[in-house]
């Protein structure tokens, strides 16, 4: 559930270290699994860059429901979008596993867009590469029934990790889809009858041929 495709990460990071030669405002934190990055709500004061780790993206709701907007690893940038509106953070970041990261205060990141013509060109293709994955996803949610949205994100999933097994659970599922955990374990179950997924405890792909005739056969549905 990675948000910019791997070259355009590795580029921000090759950005990052070319600005820290010039003397700055710039820090490197450490975080424990667990540990809070931002809250949704406060106001922002730091941009940050993922040199080390995952950092889990979520938006709380009023109910008290969690969504999982994306899990990010390194290159990858957070909070950048209010740095330059004013406006409070729309979602938490919370480290998954051991992590570091860039902080970069939010004047001298504005700085450093002015400076940077190529980082700043840089930002602007993170923004559109997320602005078009949103639409994208939007619309298969509204196109498409639940099962053929679990199909795309395992399938997607599976590119990422570069194998079968896949590093996510059914409530992450639930919450990154919008759905119920009882609805993806409904699915889920049904998809290991078809031999999309092996029948176990942990979410592993049986056959990706499987999958792919699976999201086919939704397709002509």
């Amino acid at each position: 559930m990675k948000s910019i495709p791997t070259e355009l990460a590795q580029n921000l990071l090759a950005a990052y270290r070319r600005m820290r030669k010039a003397p700055g405002d710039c820090m490197e934190k450490d975080m424990k699994p667990g540990e809070t990055l931002i809250r949704q709500g406060e106001s922002p004061q730091d941009v940050f860059l993922i040199l080390d780790g995952r950092i889990k993206i979520h938006h709380g709701t009023p109910k008290g429901s969690e969504y999982l907007v994306a899990v990010e690893g390194p290159g990858e940038i957070i909070g950048e979008v209010e740095a330059l509106t004013g406006e409070r953070y729309t979602c938490s970041a919370t480290a998954v596993k051991a992590s570091r990261v860039a902080v970069i205060p939010r004047a001298a990141y504005g700085q450093w867009l002015e400076r940077d013509h190529g980082f700043s060109l840089l930002v602007n293709q993170v923004l559109s590469h997320r602005l078009q994955e949103a639409t994208k996803r939007s619309a298969i949610h509204l196109t498409y029934p639940l099962e053929y949205s679990v199909l795309r994100l395992l399938s997607i999933l599976a590119e990422e990790n570069g194998g079968p097994r896949l590093a996510v659970g059914k409530e992450e599922l639930a919450n990154y889809l919008g759905t119920h955990t009882r609805s993806i374990n409904r699915i889920l179950k049904d998809l290991q009858h078809k031999g999309v997924l092996k029948p176990s405890r942990e979410i592993e792909i049986a056959s990706m041929e499987e999958l792919e005739r699976a999201m086919q056969a939704r397709d002509q549905a």
